[in-house]
């Protein structure tokens, strides 16, 4: 399994939009274009079979769309018998606008390529066709109705307790005072009023990304930020009645951003997107004031209207200025509900960062990055989109293929890339490991092989071969002594448990952790006010050998332990850009975050010495 191939296309308009078919997910559709004018860039919608994996795409079915009229903004789209219904947000030409005639919502039908019935030979041309257009967004003022477009179209994942059918969210954006999200079912090309489930007015704010789910008892779960606010909606949906189980009250502010300072005075960090990753966990992808950095936020949800807390985070790294996009796809799950969620950030300097995440039924673990690729397009990027996971695919485990998923990037020059992953079947389902991983994964294999055999040697030597006659040839006799001299269980325990008393009392460091500051100094102060003794807290670092940090913590006076340590400063006694640099050491190792504040870091001793395994930063804590 080595890194994902590549394929390239462009296309003669900026790209805008892009989605996968669910039902065939090699299949990509992307939109855009230049939108009304006389600007000589077309508008237009692109499909591309990206199964080959070759090196150069060519599109297999292109719709090219009035100039009259608007780029497209949105895309997202419904499996049918012989391909999908693709809906397309695009904007009437201004003087219907105007007239309150904007049908935005446009429905067209994509077939793919097939063989002909009896003609192995000859294949059917794929083709998109229009269908239909409605319009759903209902702004009242000139303004409004002239710079008001659909930003956004979004679906639920197929259900089995729905028959397979799917509601959709549809968001505006420009719409002054009148910003509004709309909720309907998305079983028609053309929805109507009886369609629509729930009109959300955002008044003068604009819904910057939304998702849906359905949880374990089928209900739908929307989800969307604002620039510092999270709400969530969450309803059962009777297809056939078409209406709610009960009256739907307002979403229901489940998140807000809190102040980085106290006066209000500094800007906070702007939520750019969000996915689901659970019934009960969302992840958010955040930009920190002026450009800044960015940084992905695991947001728990406890009860259906109370608010979440956020429960992990990591950030992209010093390259990342500022996200322009994120997607996240769920790979399948085993008997005991666990999955693995693969994320997908676009950033401004035109990088992709690749990220892990596990379930194991009832939590989140393990947000890991797997690999940043570099100078992807020529210029900036505008959408990043995974293809949804296909059992299909998945079942192609027994005849040796391998499992994949795609990741399409586009960008304002047209130039499309899809990237394909190559996964591993690993305890009853599918996960993307890191070159690192892979080597670790491999290494444990032929590890736990050697060492079963090697016991296995043992005990066949202990039963038929005491002497150890028939297995010189077989087993150094290096290890043979060394199996001679093993101690049994019970004694490995009581060794253990005298080895800890000693290092009780002796001058080596008596804890070594990565936990949090906070919790460390926490503890510690407990352990004060019973021991009545001094210690230092040390987070090691060396730069020659990797960005990670480890802690200590020593006893001993607080002279004694700085003369160890000559290279250590306090807190108070670093420049502002080396407060600077270990802000952001901490914070990426989860040590410590911003909204803590600088008060827990004073006392603490830092140093970056080569030689030790980590980071220093050490601490002296009055017992």
């Amino acid at each position: 399994m080595g890194p994902p191939s590549v394929s390239k296309a462009n296309v003669k308009f900026p790209v805008f939009v892009a989605t996968f078919a669910h039902n065939n997910p090699s299949i990509l559709v992307v939109g855009g274009g230049g939108g009304a004018g006389r600007s000589g860039v077309p508008n237009a919608i692109c499909a591309f079979d990206t199964s080959s994996r070759a090196p150069t795409l060519e599109p297999f079915a292109r719709a090219d769309l009035s100039r009259d009229e608007d780029s497209v903004t949105s895309l997202a789209s419904v499996s049918t018998k012989e391909g999908c219904i693709v809906y397309a947000g695009i904007n009437s030409s201004e003087e219907e606008r105007l007239k309150g005639q904007n049908s935005h919502f446009r429905a067209y039908e994509l077939v793919y390529p097939r063989r002909k019935p009896g003609k192995v030979d000859e294949e059917q041309e794929g083709k998109i066709e229009y269908l239909s257009k409605a319009r759903l967004l209902t702004p009242s003022s000139e303004n409004a109705r002239r710079e008001g477009y659909q930003r956004l179209v979004r679906l639920s994942p197929p259900a089995s307790k729905s028959g397979g059918k799917r509601i959709g969210v549809v968001a505006s954006s420009l719409q002054g005072e009148e910003n509004e999200l709309l909720i309907f079912a998305a079983v028609s090309t053309k929805p109507a009023t009886s369609d629509i489930i729930q009109r959300v007015s955002l008044r003068d704010r604009e819904a910057n990304d939304v998702d849906i789910t359905v949880a374990e008892d089928g209900q739908f779960q929307i989800a969307y930020c604002l620039d510092s606010a999270v709400y969530v909606q969450r309803f059962a949906y009777d297809f056939d009645k078409k209406n709610a189980e009960k009256k739907l009250e307002p979403p229901a502010k489940r998140y807000e951003a809190p102040l980085p300072d106290v006066l209000g005075k500094k800007a906070r960090p702007k939520l750019r997107a969000l996915r689901w990753l659970s019934p009960s966990h969302l992840l958010l992808l955040v930009n920190q004031p002026n450009r800044t950095g960015v940084e992905l936020r695991v947001l728990r949800l406890y009860s259906e209207d109370g608010m979440g807390s956020i429960i992990m985070r990591k950030s992209l790294g010093k390259g990342a200025k500022q996200a322009v996009d994120m997607d996240v796809v769920k790979l399948d799950s085993n008997k005991n509900g666990a999955f693995q969620s693969v994320i997908a950030v676009a950033t401004q300097d035109v990088s992709l960062h690749i990220y892990t995440i596990d379930y194991d039924g009832s939590s989140l673990h393990g947000l890991a990055r797997y690999a940043v690729y570099h100078d992807v397009h020529d210029v900036q990027m505008t959408k990043v989109v995974w293809s949804p996971f296909s059992p299909a695919e998945a079942a192609q485990t027994k005849n040796g293929k391998p499992r994949l998923i795609r990741l399409a990037s586009t960008s304002l020059s047209g130039s499309i890339s899809v990237d394909t992953f190559e996964l591993r079947h690993s305890n009853e389902r599918n996960v993307l490991l890191s070159s690192m991983n892979r080597r670790l994964y491999n290494t444990a294999i032929y590890a736990a092989c050697a060492f079963i055999a090697l016991m296995l040697a043992l005990m066949v030597q202990s039963l038929f071969d005491p002497e150890g006659n028939l297995t010189k040839g077989i087993i150094p006799a290096s290890l043979q002594n060394a199996a001679s001299g093993a101690k049994a269980p019970g004694v490995l325990m009581e060794d253990a448990r005298r080895a800890q008393t000693h290092l009780d009392h002796a001058t080596a460091p008596v804890a070594k952790t990565s936990q949090r500051i906070r919790d460390m100094l926490s503890r510690d102060q407990k352990d004060k006010e019973e021991q009545a003794q001094k210690r230092a807290l040390i987070i090691h670092h060396d730069p020659e050998a990797d960005s990670s940090l480890s802690t200590e913590v020593h006893e001993g006076e607080e002279e004694d332990i700085v003369k160890k340590h000559t290279k250590a400063k306090r807190w108070q006694e670093l420049s502002q850009a080396e407060r600077q640099r270990w802000k952001e050491k901490l914070v990426k190792a989860g040590m410590w975050a911003v909204e803590e504040g600088e008060t827990i870091l004073k006392g603490i001793f830092f140093s970056e010495a080569a030689g030790f395994v980590g980071n220093v930063a050490q601490g002296v804590i009055n017992g």
